[in-house]
C-alpha cells in the first residue's frame, strides 16, 4: 500500500508531492496489471506455469468454509486465487487432459478472477505470482486428476459440523446441491462404485432434502485419507476452529502449505471486493457469529436426521 504524504509544504511542493504519489500509484498498478493480465498473452502450456511453485487446492463439501480459506491463503502477495465461477473447471480439465485449448481458457480464467483483488492505493503490492490457489471443492473426487498439474500441489481441506452444511445449503434454493453431485459423481464411476449406497440415498426424491445433503455431506467430508495415500500433503481442520481461533487455524494451513507467515493472510478481507460463491462478503473480516445459526434453521428432527446419515464422519471430527 502506499503511504500518504504529509507535512507543512507549501503550495508548489504539495504539488510536486501529488504528482510523485500519482506517478508512484501509477507505478504499482502497472506492476499488479502485467504480473496477472500477462497470463492471458500466454501461448503454451508450459509458459503459464514457469513462475507457479506451487498449487493450493481448497477442497470438500460446499458450505464448509471454502471461500473462506481460499481468500486467507489468496491475499497473500505472491498468491493468486481462483475461484469456480472464473472457470476453473474447464480450465482444470482441459489443463490435466492436454487438451489445446487449456492456454486459452487459463488466459480467461485468470483474468476473470483478477476481478475480485483491490486495486491501486487500497490494493496489495504484488511482486510476482508464485501460488496458484484453486477453491475447488467440486475437484474432491478428483484426486488423480490433481496428481497430473505440473508444479506441487497442496490439498487444504475444510471440515464443518453437517448440520451447519444443511442448514446452508437449504438457505441457497437457488444452487441445485444435489442434482451437481449426482452429475458429478455419476461422472465417475469408480466414486460411483466406491459410495453406491450414499449415490442411492443422493437420488432417492423420496428422501426429504435435508437427507439427502446429509449424504452429500458425509461423502465429501471423507476423503482426506484418500489424498494422504496419493502422497498429497493434506491441512485439514474444522470451520468452527477457524472462526473461533483464526489466527493459530492460520498458521496452521500456512505452515501446512510451505507458505511463510503473513499479516495480509490474518486481513484477508482487505485484499477484496465483491461478493465470492454462494453470496460471501468478501470484505467481511473472520467472526463466529453464524455457527450456531443451523439449531434455528433446523428442527430436531432434521438434526437427527442430519446426524444419522453423517454417521462415523460425524464423529471421526467430533460432531456428535
Amino acid at each position: 500500500m502506499l503511504s500518504k504524504m504529509r507535512g507543512g509544504a507549501g503550495p508548489n511542493r504539495t504539488a510536486a508531492h501529488g504528482v510523485y504519489a500519482a506517478s508512484l500509484l501509477n507505478s504499482h498498478i502497472l506492476e499488479l496489471e502485467l504480473t496477472l493480465v500477462s497470463w492471458r498473452s500466454q501461448t503454451t502450456r508450459g509458459d503459464i506455469w514457469d513462475a507457479i511453485e506451487r498449487v493450493i487446492a481448497i477442497v470438500g463439501c460446499q458450505r464448509s468454509g471454502t471461500t473462506l480459506t481460499g481468500q486467507i491463503i489468496g491475499a497473500l502477495p505472491h498468491a493468486f486465487l481462483v475461484d469456480e465461477p472464473d472457470g476453473l473447471y474447464p480450465w482444470f480439465h482441459a489443463e490435466t487432459r492436454g487438451h489445446d485449448e487449456a492456454a486459452s481458457l487459463g488466459g480467461a480464467m485468470i483474468e476473470s478472477a483478477k476481478a475480485k483483488y483491490r486495486s491501486g492505493e487500497e490494493g496489495r503490492d504484488c511482486g510476482g505470482v508464485t501460488v496458484l490457489v484453486l477453491k475447488a471443492p467440486n475437484l474432491t473426487y478428483d484426486v488423480d486428476q490433481l496428481a497430473r498439474l505440473p508444479a506441487p500441489v497442496s490439498i487444504v481441506y475444510p471440515v464443518r459440523d453437517p448440520r451447519a452444511v444443511v442448514a446452508s445449503m437449504g438457505r441457497l434454493g437457488h444452487i441445485d446441491f444435489i442434482g451437481n453431485q449426482l452429475r458429478l459423481l455419476n461422472d465417475r464411476p469408480g466414486m460411483r462404485e466406491r459410495f453406491a449406497a450414499e449415490c442411492r440415498l443422493i437420488e432417492n426424491e423420496t428422501q426429504p432434502r435435508w437427507i439427502r445433503q446429509a449424504a452429500i455431506w458425509d461423502v465429501k467430508s471423507s476423503m482426506g485419507p484418500d489424498y494422504r495415500q496419493a502422497g498429497f500433503p493434506v491441512t485439514q481442520f474444522k470451520y468452527e476452529d477457524l472462526v473461533r481461533e483464526p489466527d493459530r487455524l492460520i498458521s496452521t494451513i500456512l505452515k501446512g502449505c510451505h507458505l511463510s507467515e503473513s499479516d495480509e493472510a490474518r486481513c484477508s478481507h482487505d485484499a477484496y471486493v465483491g461478493h465470492g460463491p454462494g453470496g460471501t462478503d468478501r470484505t467481511r473480516s473472520i467472526d463466529a457469529e453464524s455457527l450456531c445459526n443451523w439449531e434455528t434453521w433446523l428442527d430436531e428432527r432434521q438434526q437427527a436426521d442430519v446426524i444419522r446419515i453423517a454417521g462415523e464422519s460425524a464423529r471421526n471430527f467430533g460432531y456428535v
